[in-house]
């Protein structure tokens, strides 16, 4: 009997050490990390939205020629300010208007021509009637009549398309607005559609700025918007939501849209960096203290608080409201979320609660 306890003693301890070694691998449980929380809270606010873009012309056009010719005349510089239907450039007319006399002189040939072929068309009706003349006859007269008024109709045609030829050989603006680019020089051919100046149109200005996607049901065309410009000091300028794009940016999920402001003076300049404020409607957000955001390479986390332990939560992030910040993603009202503590929790840990107010009691930060 003894010498069988002797031998089960072996086995026995054998089967304890077992049963420790892993407990003493796993060693005692993680402390929970003492964090500060508070409550997400749903509100109502104003949209203030304020967002960097860059003016832009009503319009811009390069004006070009619309026949071949010679440059004889520019009467225009880089910079200057013109009228609808002022005369940019002419080209040589001197050939064309030798063709148009030509052709004028012969449309009246055979005007003159045609006036004498009726008058015996008449004649001929006249003795065709009283039956002194051959049906051949008369019919050589019509015949001669219908002809010569299709050689009228002819010249006609032509006189006029080489009227509007010489019409053309004249470039005008085909609105107002300022010169920013010149193009030709006397004395250089042009062919039909070569470029003579660059025409902008300043008398609107178009602000063209990215409109993030989570704002696209609050803003319409026709909406109020506040301009300034850093160009132009101490200056706003009140204008008007006049487009959004309908097709947003696959990276940045902005949507182009575009603010117009009247600019009778020209005072505004294309190309200039724009400051647009606007304004719309209440909204409900949720909102957030900003010490509840973990940022990290350009991407922001909140770790929310679900019994003891917490997780993190990608969100986005929108306008700031004193210390708190709109934010958008998978969360809720009342969720808790980490505000102290949040710099070093990974996902799925135990954490306690502090009280906020007791100095003592706060987590290191």
């Amino acid at each position: 009997m003894a010498r069988a306890i002797m031998r089960a003693i072996p086995l026995f301890l054998f089967l304890f050490i077992a049963a420790v070694q892993p407990l003493r691998a796993q060693g005692p449980p993680s402390p929970a990390v003492p964090v500060v929380v508070a409550p997400l809270e749903e509100t109502s606010v104003s949209l203030k939205l304020d967002l960097v873009g860059t003016s832009g012309a009503e319009r811009v056009s390069n004006v070009a020629a619309q026949v071949e010719g010679l440059v004889s005349e520019v009467s225009f510089q880089a910079g200057d300010m013109v009228k609808k239907g002022d005369v940019l450039v002419r080209l040589d007319q001197t050939t064309m208007a030798l063709s148009l006399q030509a052709a004028q002189a012969g449309l009246a040939g055979a005007r003159v021509n045609l006036e004498e072929a009726r008058a015996d068309l008449a004649r001929s009706a006249a003795l065709r009637t009283a039956k002194t003349i051959s049906v051949q006859s008369y019919e050589k007269d019509l015949f001669r009549v219908r002809s010569l008024e299709q050689a009228v109709a002819q010249a006609e045609a032509e006189t006029a398309r080489l009227a509007e030829r010489l019409h053309r050989m004249t470039v005008r603006a085909p609105f107002a607005g300022y010169i920013t680019a010149k193009h030709t020089e006397m004395g250089q051919w042009l062919n039909p559609g070569a470029p003579v100046a660059t025409l902008t149109d300043l008398s609107t200005i178009k602000v063209r700025v990215p409109l993030p996607e989570r704002y696209l049901s609050e803003l319409k065309p026709g909406d109020p918007a506040m301009v300034t410009f850093d160009a132009l000091a101490n200056r706003s300028f009140t204008g008007e939501v006049t487009a959004v794009i309908p097709e947003a940016d696959e990276k940045s999920r902005n949507l182009p849209m575009e603010v117009s402001l009247p600019n009778p003076g020209g005072t505004i300049k294309a190309g200039l960096l724009a400051r647009v404020n606007l304004a719309g409607n209440e909204r409900k957000v949720l909102l957030a203290p900003k010490d509840a955001l973990v940022l990290d390479r350009g991407q922001a986390t909140m770790f929310v608080l679900e019994n003891d332990e917490v997780f993190p939560v990608t969100v986005s992030t929108g306008e700031a409201h004193d210390r708190q910040v709109e934010v958008f993603g998978e969360i809720r009202p009342g969720q808790m979320v980490v505000i102290q503590g949040n710099e070093r929790l990974r996902p799925g840990q135990k954490v306690r609660v502090m009280n906020p107010t007791d100095p003592s009691t706060r987590p290191a930060q």
